[in-house]
């Protein structure tokens, strides 16, 4: 592994770390969605990617469904959710999307990136 990507999973170390301790310190407020949104990213990207096609290999995403995969396991969705519930819905709660940002960032500490054009699973 290179010196970069071991900079890169401490970095997201760091980052799920902080998010578990916010999770753990709204734990009053996250209710049933946290857990549905911990999951979000296999559920809604990983499972109907799997079925856009044929899978060029085992362990890989066909490739019509890689995109999807991606948005799922991208940071930039849940924060811009999070953004339009704070800001323009202020009843809603952005807490639940600290399980979709958890998994994102566990992901990314166990090595896991984003799926590349072939649909091979991207190590970082």
């Amino acid at each position: 592994m290179t010196r970069a990507g071991v900079i890169h999973r401490v970095e997201y170390l760091a980052l799920s770390l902080f998010l578990v301790g916010a999770a753990i310190a709204a734990k009053d407020q996250l209710g049933w969605a946290f857990w549905v949104f911990l999951l979000a990213p296999d559920l809604f990207g990983l499972l109907p990617a799997s079925l856009m096609g044929r899978a060029p290999a085992r362990g890989y995403l066909p490739p019509r469904g890689v995109w999807l995969y991606n948005v799922w396991h991208t940071l930039t969705p849940p924060l811009l959710i999070g953004v339009v519930l704070t800001l323009i819905i202020p009843l809603g709660s952005p807490f639940p999307l600290l399980g979709w940002l958890i998994h994102i960032s566990v992901d990314r500490f166990l090595g896991f990136g984003l799926r590349g054009e072939d649909g091979g699973q991207g190590i970082l």
